[in-house]
């Protein structure tokens, strides 16, 4: 339970960063069942190449594409909340369970 306003505030902005990695875990699987699809290896050394010459004949390249741009602004927008919680609060911690009182450090507080 958060003690203060500052570290309710703290308690979403973790909520808001936990999120973005689950956004990122569920967009890869989706974007592997499109890439798939359209013939392109997702861990190929050259697939930005084999995406763009795919996404020519084959709509689910396109929108393997789309996931991707998806992704990668999911991955600014985690950054500049990383960034935010730098000036804020001098930074993020290791786990992002200490502040939103999940896991196992929230767990063993309680049993103390």
């Amino acid at each position: 339970m958060p003690k203060s306003h500052r570290d309710f505030l703290k308690r979403s902005l973790g909520y808001v960063l936990a999120n973005h990695d689950r956004i990122l875990q569920h967009t890869l699987t989706i974007k592997r069942e499109f890439d798939e699809a359209a013939g392109v290896d997702t861990l190929s050394p050259n697939y930005e190449a084999e995406i763009l010459e795919a996404a020519k004949t084959s709509s689910h390249a396109a929108y393997a594409i789309l996931l991707n741009n998806a992704m990668t602004m999911t991955l600014m927008a985690q950054a500049a909340y990383e960034d935010f919680a730098m000036h804020a609060w001098g930074g993020v911690p290791d786990r992002i369970e200490r502040w939103t009182n999940t896991g196992q450090d929230a767990r063993n507080a309680e049993g103390d």
